[in-house]
């Protein structure tokens, strides 16, 4: 029986995008993100760096839930690149429908800083370092250009299977990990996903001039062109999610009081 397979396959060709970065670009962020945080919470994760990476991608395997879905994008250019802070005024905006159509990634963002908070006041590692590795995905995938634009996946200008060539393919090309950035604490990181989503908006239209111009996404000289042309902006964006995610991973450890790591003794911040 091989109809169901092709009909689920040809599913999830026409839904809207399913994986951002891939399993293997998720796990690049969530190393990225343990990596660039400071000591202080970066003491709950010792011993649990595997299970970080390990569950990156786990919000991807929960879109049998069709309200998953737009949970993983924001399309800016439904709100004319400028989506507003709160919920209830993105409703209001455009109306119940088209509001969840469009996705709902920076409010989501919000909700997995507070559980990750409430993960630290338990006081329990394994809970704490699952949390994380939730929010690196969501994270993750506000840095891809294709989740903020409706044109997601090139369906709009022939380019159908862009957004995997540039988020899977391209990573999968990658020769070493992108570098890692210290993260701070910041004023108002609880609206920086809206302005992280502004600083990815305006590079989706240069993935899809570049995807146009390497070819007819197949063979050597394609990937060749593509990748000169996009590789510098595929470890940005990588980079740039790993350091985002450590941040909203020390805010939440702040909100929770900076919770010494249990079986350890007092840390610098």
């Amino acid at each position: 029986m091989r109809i169901l397979p092709a009909l689920l396959a040809l599913g999830f060709c026409l839904a809207p995008p399913l994986s951002a970065w891939g399993r293997h670009g998720h796990r690049i962020v969530a190393a990225l993100a343990l990596r660039d945080l400071t000591p202080g919470p970066a003491a709950w994760f010792q011993g649990f760096e595997a299970r970080v990476e390990d569950h990156s991608s786990d919000p991807d395997d929960w879109k049998q839930d069709r309200a998953e879905g737009p949970r993983h994008y924001l399309e800016m250019d439904t709100y004319g690149g400028d989506p507003p802070a709160t919920e209830a005024e993105a409703r209001a905006r455009l109306g119940p429908a088209l509001f969840r159509k469009s996705g709902q990634l920076p409010w989501v963002i919000q909700e997995r800083v507070r559980i990750l908070a409430e993960a630290f006041r338990s006081g329990d590692p394994g809970r704490v370092a699952l949390e994380a590795s939730i929010l690196s995905h969501y994270v993750g995938d506000l840095h891809v250009p294709l989740h903020t634009v409706t044109n997601y996946d090139g369906q709009k200008t022939g380019q159908k299977g862009v957004h995997a060539r540039w988020e899977t393919g391209l990573v999968d090309r990658l020769a070493g990990s992108p570098e890692s950035r210290p993260a701070a604490l910041e004023p108002d990181l609880t609206l920086a996903p809206w302005r992280w989503l502004k600083e990815t908006y305006p590079l989706a239209e240069q993935v899809l001039a570049d995807d146009r111009a390497a070819g007819d996404g197949h063979g050597h000289a394609y990937w060749q062109a593509f990748a000169h042309a996009q590789d510098a902006t595929v470890r940005n964006q990588l980079a740039k999610a790993g350091q985002h995610t450590a941040q909203l991973i020390l805010l939440a450890w702040a909100e929770a009081g900076r919770p010494v790591a249990p079986g350890h003794g007092p840390t610098v911040p």
